[in-house]
């Protein structure tokens, strides 16, 4: 269970495929206006549950202590880097008013990168 370059490449480009057509919906502009912060953190937490379970089941899962490490990461960077993806194309569709509105920002991000990490660790899978 290695961690490469090329996974870096294959998980951005699964988060881009769902979170664009998410990120452009007016139901996420809303719901990240309606939501409490505690229910998105919630999102946030599935979201990183669902996501450590599908890289323990789709890579095997860590068979060694230094593939713990190595688990922990994949989980980590597939979902910060879904999180940046996210915010990144909030920003491009002017929803992301960090300044402005921080806390809608950060929750409108968070509910983006909800399907799009599941959808990046897919693509990362199909990659090989």
């Amino acid at each position: 269970m290695e961690f490469v370059r090329r996974d870096v490449a294959e998980i951005a480009i699964g988060a881009c495929v769902m979170a664009f057509p998410v990120a452009a919906s007016q139901e996420i502009w809303d719901l990240g206006e309606q939501l409490t912060l505690l229910r998105v953190m919630l999102f946030a937490l599935a979201s990183i549950l669902v996501l450590g379970l599908l890289v323990f089941l789709l890579h095997r899962g860590p068979e060694t202590p230094s593939d713990r490490g190595v688990f922990l990461s994949r989980v980590l960077s597939t979902y910060g880097l879904t999180l940046v993806i996210a915010a990144l194309l909030l920003f491009g569709v002017d929803r992301l008013d960090l300044f402005g509105h921080p806390w809608v920002a950060i929750k409108r991000t968070v509910l983006v990168a909800f399907p799009a990490c599941f959808a990046a660790t897919v693509v990362d899978h199909l990659g090989g």
